[in-house]
């Protein structure tokens, strides 16, 4: 598999990175031991990079699918809403004691929405910036789902890595669309940032046309690394396969889609209806605060997520 340098940072990264989002309670919600044959699978199969956060509750998953393998062949990646010096401290340390860490390959400011969040981190950015001087984080990054988010982020010197939303369709960029994000990623490049994509299938809507979504990616000169949530070992077998440049074997193709796929809406709805005028196969409807699925209707086509203003709608 391709390995991709970050930078001058003396680490290398495998060109598939193993998301775990997918893993926890906000979407597969497998327990540490389910999760954990995923990670193994990965690692076995020669991926070096993993990334997680804070917020995913999986650092369980995490630390028994890396047992026993020396931290200094892994780059794991995660990432933390905290806004002030004091929530980033803890949130480094609660992650560098979980996973057994001495030092973490990068460490992010989770979701920077605009140039005003980025200030409100300051306290948070000063945390990062003391643990890089002391050779516990390898480089300092940002994830973004909006463009103003990754523009502010190139805007800020101290900021190594670029994680933004980033697919084929654009699916989840709330402020813009594909050809916005390219460009700001273009800049992102021009100021020699490390950027590595997530929501590479949009969430799960793209995952009827996999290969050509991750070909999409891996041409483009803005994107270094890709990161995709893998729930199973089917789901790693596949997608090594792919980054190996292999033929993807009918039987493996059938195990993945075989899998049972549904339409989620998390609770972060805001109940505004657009996603229901989108579906003209009436499978949605208003409930008591958010919108519901009937899932005997839903065809899995993902054309409510483009309209979704707050990406909350995936196929998991």
């Amino acid at each position: 598999m391709r390995m991709i340098n970050i930078g001058n940072t003396g680490m290398a990264v495998t060109e598939l990175c193993h998301g775990t989002l997918i893993l926890g309670k906000l979407q597969a919600d497998l327990t540490p031991e389910e999760g954990a044959v995923a990670i193994r699978k990965s690692y076995e199969m020669g991926v070096n990079f993993y990334d997680t956060a804070q917020s995913y509750q999986v650092y369980p998953h995490l630390a028994l699918g890396l047992k026993g393998v020396p931290r200094d062949k892994l780059v794991i990646a995660s990432k933390s809403h905290a806004h002030s010096y004091e929530g980033m401290k803890m949130a480094v340390e609660e992650c560098l004691r979980t996973l057994s860490l001495e030092q973490i390959g990068i460490f992010h400011l989770h979701q920077v929405q605009s140039v005003d969040d980025l200030r409100s981190r300051k306290g948070a950015l000063d945390c990062l910036l003391e643990f890089k001087k002391r050779g516990v984080i390898g480089a300092i990054g940002a994830s973004s789902h909006t463009v103003a988010g990754t523009q502010a982020v190139n805007n800020e010197s101290a900021i190594d890595v670029v994680f933004p939303v980033l697919n084929s369709k654009g699916l989840g960029i709330i402020d813009g669309n594909l050809q916005d994000m390219l460009e700001a990623l273009k800049e992102s490049k021009a100021k020699g940032k490390f950027v590595y994509a997530m929501k590479p299938l949009g969430g799960g809507h793209l995952y009827k046309e996999i290969e050509e979504a991750f070909d999409f990616l891996r041409q483009l000169p803005t994107c270094d690394a890709i990161a995709c949530g893998m729930k199973d070992e089917a789901e790693v077998e596949m997608n090594v396969s792919i980054f190996n440049d292999e033929r993807v074997s009918e039987e493996l193709r059938g195990r993945v889609h075989a899998v049972a796929r549904r339409l989620v809406i998390y609770d972060r709805c805001i109940a505004c209806g657009l996603c229901i005028d989108e579906c003209d196969q009436g499978a949605l409807s208003m409930g008591e605060s958010k919108v519901v699925v009937d899932d005997s209707k839903c065809i899995l086509c993902g054309y409510c997520a483009a309209v979704c203003p707050e990406y909350v709608i995936r196929v998991v």
